[in-house]
């Protein structure tokens, strides 16, 4: 099992979160795990406007956490 880098900006700064898999997870995947860590440890955001009707975890990932994927690498 591979060790891959999710490297995110949040508050303008870069910050990586490391996870296992056997291939290199996709962008869909990526935005899933940083999610439920996000949930457990951050808090949320105060909601700028309504939500989007289209809420992909990398969608509420930006809305309620204020994150961006920026890679996804192989450790």
């Amino acid at each position: 099992m591979s060790q891959w880098i999710i490297t995110y900006s949040r508050d303008e700064a870069a910050e990586v979160l490391k996870v296992e898999s056997n291939e290199k997870p996709s962008v869909e995947e990526a935005a899933t795990w940083l999610l439920e860590w996000a949930e457990e440890n951050l808090e949320k955001l105060e909601p700028k406007e309504q939500p989007r009707e289209e809420q992909t975890p990398a969608v509420r990932l930006e809305e309620r956490f204020g994150i961006t994927i920026t890679g996804i690498a192989r450790d």
